[in-house]
């Protein structure tokens, strides 16, 4: 697929780096905000795919379900959304993960191929997070987040706008991820190509889905040529 396309879309969590074990991480880093790490959980879940149209919009939406959940006030809840809980995420990565060894390799190949890439997570903070993972500043210089479009995916619009911004026809993308119900579905609705990586949580069924389901390595080996 990468001698089709003229950009790649790398999703983060699980794709640029293994997240095996995040969620227990997150809550041994800090036991005692475990029901407000499990409402924002499940505040995401029940918000993935909707489109708010803003920013602003979804982090209000976001803030109401997460306080709903976990009983926290309203205020609270938005501090744990916007500050408490990312700077958690920031701590486990940062003690726990690694990017994948060839990560930063692939990022150089496609740039010096003319191809450009772009890193999309449903969480903030990208810059942050990839440069807790062990990435250098600049390994990619599109970096976008779903809380910023005020849509988590798999909303299309996302997707779309990011082509754009890319200057790529949405065709002539490929998007690489961990998750076809989030990464997959959301290319297939924006006209996309997809490539699936696997990972522990990756189901039978997705081996018969019709996309393409890999290891990392041997993604890594196609762009890299060995």
């Amino acid at each position: 697929m990468i001698e089709n396309c003229d950009a790649v879309i790398f999703d983060f969590d699980g794709t640029l780096y293994d997240y095996k074990y995040m969620p227990i991480n997150v809550i041994l880093n800090s036991p005692f905000d475990i029901f407000h790490i499990k409402a924002e959980r499940d505040a995401r879940r029940k918000l993935k795919g909707v489109d708010f149209g803003s920013s602003e919009k979804f982090k209000e939406a976001y803030a109401a379900e997460v306080a709903k959940l976990s009983g926290m006030s309203l205020e609270k809840a938005s501090d744990w959304c916007l500050s408490a809980g990312p700077a958690n995420m920031l701590d486990v990565l940062r003690k726990k993960y690694k990017c994948r060894v060839s990560a930063p390799s692939v990022f150089a190949r496609l740039a010096e191929a003319g191809i450009k890439t772009a890193v999309f997570s449903d969480y903030a903070f990208v810059k942050e997070r990839m440069a807790a993972v062990g990435f250098a500043d600049g390994a990619c210089k599109n970096l976008f987040s779903a809380e910023e479009f005020g849509a988590l995916k798999p909303c299309p619009r996302p997707f779309l706008e990011i082509a754009a911004s890319l200057g790529t026809d949405p065709a002539r993308c490929l998007v690489v991820g961990d998750r076809s119900d989030t990464d997959g579905a959301g290319a297939e609705q924006a006209g996309m190509m997809f490539i699936q990586i696997v990972t522990h949580k990756t189901k039978l069924s997705d081996f018969s889905s019709g996309h393409p389901v890999i290891v990392w390595d041997d993604f890594a080996s196609s762009v890299l040529g060995e």
